[in-house]
């Protein structure tokens, strides 16, 4: 599917679309992160019309610092640039993280339909638990109880 095709079809569990770069950028790369991961369009209206974004050598570094210092682990997404109606937009891939949650500022998003969604403290504990799950750090109770009686 093209760019413009995405944009058409609108903004959905997994595409978001900003006029500019701002902390809703960087909520929404969280909340995919958390999710199932997502490409964001800046330069683009919610309602898809193409507004374009004025960037120079250093504003995608600079973003990508932004990022890399206000979220926690690190997201670090793949960025490019598109040239559409003759206007740039940028897009940033974010795939979902195999370490949960990810936070922003120490507050925790997550994708549910087209929006961005405060973490409930259940939540949050929830996908802790799940990370540490999948990494082998918590073993089932009987196999730790047979480990301590040898």
């Amino acid at each position: 599917m093209s760019i413009e095709e995405i944009i058409k079809t609108g903004e959905s569990e997994i595409v978001e679309f900003k006029t500019t770069f701002n902390k809703g950028v960087i909520e929404s790369m969280v909340a995919f992160a958390n999710t199932n991961g997502g490409a964001l369009y800046v330069g683009v209206k919610d309602n898809g019309s193409i507004v374009g974004v004025d960037i120079t050598k250093e504003s995608i570094q600079n973003w990508i610092n932004e990022i890399k210092n206000k979220t926690s682990p690190t997201v670090v997404p793949s960025v490019n640039t598109e040239e559409i109606q003759n206007k740039v937009i940028v897009v940033f891939f974010v795939p979902a993280y195999p370490i949960k949650p990810v936070a922003f500022q120490g507050k925790y998003y997550k994708r549910i339909a087209n929006s961005n969604h405060l973490m409930t403290s259940d939540e949050i504990a929830d996908e802790h638990l799940k990370t540490l799950k999948a990494v082998g750090i918590i073993i089932p109770i009987h196999i730790t109880l047979l480990l301590i009686w040898i």
